[in-house]
């Protein structure tokens, strides 16, 4: 009698550890890459300074995914911005675009983006106008922040 509760106790461990492992296991996408639907989620930090160094206050930074998705951030006091990013969502195309009144706009792959070096505005090229500015800056509110 002993003996056949055990057999019937490992047969349903057995089949409950089997259970488990299946419903565990993530599922494949076409690409053969796991994917659980679980956004994987990261902190970009980043500094916006000018050429002499000087932090930037309130520039507009748009951290363009793909052609159809963004995200956006404005530094604070100090020049910095903090953004976070799905990593599911990024892409090889996915950069940032980084404009403030009285530089030109700077276009920086998120490939070459690291949180220990700034992102520099200089006055070389076309400068951002006031008004252009206050476009780009009200623009980028409608950026998916999700």
């Amino acid at each position: 009698m002993n003996l056949k509760r055990i057999i019937i106790f490992c047969i349903s461990l057995v089949f409950l550890i089997s259970c488990k492992s299946k419903g565990d296991s993530n599922k494949k996408n076409q690409n053969g890459e796991s994917h659980t639907g679980v956004p994987e989620l990261s902190v970009i930090r980043g500094k916006v300074i000018d050429s002499k160094k000087q932090k930037i206050a309130y520039a507009a930074v748009k951290l363009y995914l793909d052609e159809d998705d963004c995200m956006s951030a404005y530094t604070d006091v100090d020049g910095f911005f903090e953004l976070t990013v799905d990593q599911l969502r990024v892409k090889d195309q996915s950069h940032f675009e980084v404009v403030f009144k009285g530089y030109a706009i700077n276009m920086l792959s998120l490939r070459n983006f690291t949180e220990d070096k700034p992102i520099i505005l200089t006055k070389k090229g076309k400068i951002v106008s006031v008004a252009d500015y206050r476009i780009f800056y009200e623009s980028i509110k409608k950026c998916a922040n999700k």
